[in-house]
């Protein structure tokens, strides 16, 4: 990757300036947290004097930096984290004031939340700038989980945090959770399912708990304070969380999500359907032009660029070749519909299985990868081992220097 640091070194990267060019997905990060979780390596900080007031004010300077290459109005908008509504109710407002403009009543217009940074202040804050959809950071509904992960909210604020939305007229609202956390068991992950359930929700999110490097939840697995869960355990829940939930009226529609019908969170699509997308924020990707850009994970050198009119500190790739292929693959396989076998070829000249031939060969005549008349896709028993499959596609692109 190169490194870049201001507009200047376009004289010398092979990165070239974006072209003219807008695109219909935003997401923007604001790296704000009311506290660090203990499971969580995305980049963020907790808040401090003075923080929130830096974040607002650099986003909305880099995302009018960036207005040329929005298309307006934008079809899905998203806001993530760290935790946007941890922004004090003014700033959040006035954040929400610079995004609302490029979004019309069919944008759909996401903001992550934890519980308890919801009340119906914020609620009116949010319908008021347009936003139609909330992703709630529920993860458990036992207080002792949420201990343990290191989350500020209690568990009935869950259920108080859908209600003062849906009082707002916010009635999009997902829930996130997590599964795996050590000392749970199959029945105890169930019981938080048919919690969520019994709230009014369109949508959730099932992420089995990882333990990252440098979190709080990794030093405490490798001093022996808590034990990672089996994977056979591991396994059960999954596919139990599945069986559950389609029978309570949820799509499984990504390994991971499951929504009510016409719910599923069209942003998150385009990153699984690899469409392009502009970040805004420390940390946020951009995918623009078979080009991914990185913005530095450091608020202090991105707010020091941002305040002299440079862009962002950044990384950048090029995704080209096989290794483009690839990449659509091991996206488009999270979906359970699969990839598009015309749309597939009609980007590249191949199919596929033409374009990998030793891992569709493999995991095909062992039932993994399955195809129908207009996809190719996972077959549901090779979801909860789907990374291997990947990762084999991947080793198989780097490998070959042409077809």
């Amino acid at each position: 990757m190169a490194n870049c640091y201001s507009k200047k070194c376009f004289d010398f990267l092979d990165v070239p300036a974006w072209n003219p060019h807008t695109v219909g997905a935003l997401y923007v990060h604001v790296p704000l947290c009311k506290a660090k979780c203990r499971y969580c390596d995305f980049y963020s900080q907790a808040a401090q004097p003075g923080l929130a007031e830096l974040i607002v004010k650099t986003l909305t300077a880099e995302l009018a930096q960036r207005r040329n290459l929005i298309t307006k109005p934008l079809k899905t908008i998203f806001l993530g984290g760290g935790t946007p509504t941890a922004l004090p109710a003014k700033l959040l407002g006035q954040l929400l004031e610079h995004i609302s403009p490029l979004a019309d009543e069919d944008t759909e217009f996401t903001i992550e939340a934890n519980p308890g940074t919801v009340d119906s202040a914020v609620g009116d804050i949010l319908a008021q700038a347009g936003v139609n959809r909330v992703s709630l950071g529920g993860q458990s509904f036992d207080a002792c989980e949420l201990e343990m992960l290191g989350r500020i909210h209690k568990p009935d604020q869950i259920g108080q945090a859908v209600e003062f939305l849906e009082n707002a007229w916010v009635r999009n609202i997902s829930l996130d959770l997590m599964y795996a956390l050590p000392g749970q068991t199959v029945a105890t992950w169930l019981r938080n399912l048919q919690a969520a359930t019994q709230l009014n929700v369109q949508h959730i999110s099932c992420y089995a708990l990882s333990f990252e490097p440098g979190t709080a939840l990794f030093e405490d697995l490798s001093a022996g304070r808590v034990k990672e869960v089996d994977d056979e355990t591991q396994r059960e829940m999954y596919y139990e969380t599945i069986n559950f939930l389609t029978a309570n009226g949820f799509e499984h529609y990504e390994i991971s999500n499951f929504a009510k019908p016409g719910q599923s969170c069209k942003h998150n699509l385009t990153y699984w359907q690899n469409e392009e997308y502009l970040g805004i924020g420390p940390a946020a990707c951009s995918y623009i032009q078979g080009e991914r850009r990185t913005n530095t994970p450091d608020l202090t050198s991105y707010a020091k660029n941002i305040e002299q009119g440079l862009e962002a500190p950044f990384e950048a790739e090029r995704i080209t070749g096989q290794a483009h292929m690839a990449e659509t693959l091991m996206l488009g396989f999270r979906l359970i519909e699969g990839v598009d076998i015309k749309k597939f070829i009609k980007k590249f000249d191949h199919t596929p299985a033409q374009a990998f031939p030793e891992s569709f060969g493999k995991y095909t005549s062992l039932g993994a990868i399955q195809q129908t008349e207009t996809h190719v896709h996972l077959s549901q028993d090779a979801l909860f081992t789907a990374d291997s499959i990947l990762a084999d596609i991947v080793a198989e692109a780097s490998s070959q220097r042409h077809l």
